[in-house]
């Protein structure tokens, strides 16, 4: 699947990465804003974006998603090393991890897939 970009994405600044820190720390408690597309049944939410600016000023994101035949995420921090420089351009990035890890996966339905990436492009 080619994934679509538009003439505004040449506008965001890039990801700053910085070397993944294994035994790094997470967020403590609420990330400064969370994102969530809710499930209509279940406790847990079928996708989550977390945005938290860490004490250099820099902001970091996660993302964690579960629909009915897989999931996968991680709790915002500094260990992952993803970080950008402004809020809008860290959910930007969340947006298209989301969208790429989304893009080769078979194994679930295109209903929920489309769902989700719908949900996750109207965010930015």
């Amino acid at each position: 699947m080619m994934q679509q970009l538009s003439i505004f994405d040449a506008l965001m600044p890039p990801a700053i990465r910085k070397p993944v820190d294994p035994y790094g720390p997470t967020v403590d408690g609420e990330a400064h804003e969370t994102l969530c597309l809710p499930h209509p049944r279940n406790a847990w939410n079928k996708a989550r974006i977390e945005l938290h600016q860490h004490d250099d000023g820099l902001w970091m994101w996660a993302t964690q998603f579960q629909l009915s035949s897989w999931g996968g995420g991680y709790h915002v921090g500094p260990k992952w090393g993803k970080f950008a420089e402004t809020r809008d351009a860290a959910l930007f990035h969340a947006v298209q991890e989301l969208k790429a890890t989304l893009a080769g996966k078979e194994n679930t339905t295109d209903k929920e897939r489309r769902e989700l990436i719908a949900w996750a492009e109207g965010l930015s």
